[in-house]
């Protein structure tokens, strides 16, 4: 599956979560608008510095316009780097290069890749709410964006309240590996899991999620329940909203209980396994619930912002949508992958420069 799985690591957040997984035997392109941070990775096999970057100090609008005028150079390295079936794009949705260029980048990737058997996926962290207003405004701006990407694959989001960043990057990683190698390592005549149904379960739109939990504590279904809520990733709602449960089973799992825990799928792809008990949930709904408390510490300091965006934003760029009453989007508006078509590279772009 490490064959199969590319990663696109934008600015300082995504080189980071980038380097774990190249260390893991994963095929990683590194981007960044700051040749210093680039420097920092010294071991990494493949690097692009975005030309004319010198950082981005979190401005969002700087990254996406770095972005438009490299974009076909990028696009070159990202096929001369990556040749697998799925590509994600990792990147901090509260910094500058990250926020304003991965939402783009994104969208740019999915419609180049439009006719071909590459999915676009996005692994992105979210600040925490101690972190400055501005990284959680970028925050709020990003996942707007990223919830109007039409024909995405699954959306992987880190939630930095949850513990400190370095430890969460690498329980991550090693919980994305346990669930990829899934079809390797776990047999059972009971049931298999191949790498196509890996792949589905990556593809699916929406939020997904990965728990992993040792035999000796997976002893009632609703550890594994409970081990989502307490998990690395953004709070979404309770809302029952599933596609796929992609799971190996070890200890006393019950899975009708955890449908009625979690949610009941389309489909139920499992296997069974002696270890440990590894849980993969996709297709769940937008984080809502966690950018409601983005949204709250936001609208706390409106008029700090107000004034701030008033004297420093160009002309071309809206206000914040808070400052028109607007709440944060709703999972409803995911854009699904049946509507996409083809276009220009030129028209995806023009998306991201606010009329």
């Amino acid at each position: 599956m490490k064959n199969k799985i590319g990663f696109v690591a934008v600015g300082q957040a995504g080189g980071n979560i980038g380097f774990l997984l190249e260390k893991a035997g994963y095929s990683v392109l590194y981007l960044n608008t700051s040749q210093e941070d680039l420097e920092t990775l010294k071991e990494a096999k493949y690097k692009h510095h975005i030309a004319g970057g010198e950082g981005c100090n979190k401005d969002r609008m700087k990254a996406k316009q770095l972005i438009m005028d490299d974009f076909e150079v990028i696009n070159r390295k990202i096929s001369d780097s990556l040749s697998c079936e799925m590509i994600y794009v990792i990147f901090s949705s509260g910094g500058g290069t990250g926020s304003g260029a991965g939402p783009m980048l994104s969208d740019l990737l999915v419609n180049a890749y439009l006719d071909t058997e590459v999915s676009i996926g996005v692994i992105t962290i979210l600040p925490a709410l101690s972190e400055s207003i501005k990284a959680n405004l970028n925050c709020y701006e990003c996942f707007s964006e990223l919830a109007e990407i039409e024909g995405l694959g699954s959306i992987i989001a880190l939630d930095n309240n949850r513990m400190e960043k370095m430890a969460l990057n690498q329980k991550f990683v090693k919980t994305f590996t346990s669930f990829l190698e899934i079809p390797q390592k776990h047999n059972s005549e009971r049931g298999n899991i191949d790498k196509a149904e890996i792949l589905e379960t990556l593809r699916a739109s929406g939020m997904l999620q990965i728990t992993e939990v040792p035999v000796q504590q997976a002893k009632s279904t609703t550890v594994i329940s409970d081990s989502f809520r307490r998990g690395i990733y953004a709070d979404i709602e309770d809302d029952g909203i599933v596609k796929y449960i992609t799971i190996s089973v070890s200890g006393g799992i019950d899975m009708e209980q955890l449908q009625k825990d979690i949610g009941i799928p389309i489909d139920i792809f499992q296997t069974y396994n002696q270890k440990s008990t590894i849980c993969c949930l996709s297709g769940l709904s937008f984080p809502d619930k966690r950018l409601n408390l983005v949204y709250d510490k936001i609208h706390e300091n409106k008029d700090r912002i107000s004034q701030v965006l008033s004297e420093k934003q160009p002309q071309s760029m809206k206000s914040i949508s808070f400052l028109s009453g607007v709440q944060t989007t709703s999972s409803k508006s995911i854009k699904s992958a049946e509507s996409k078509s083809k276009t220009s590279s030129r028209d995806v772009m023009a998306k991201y420069l606010k009329k």
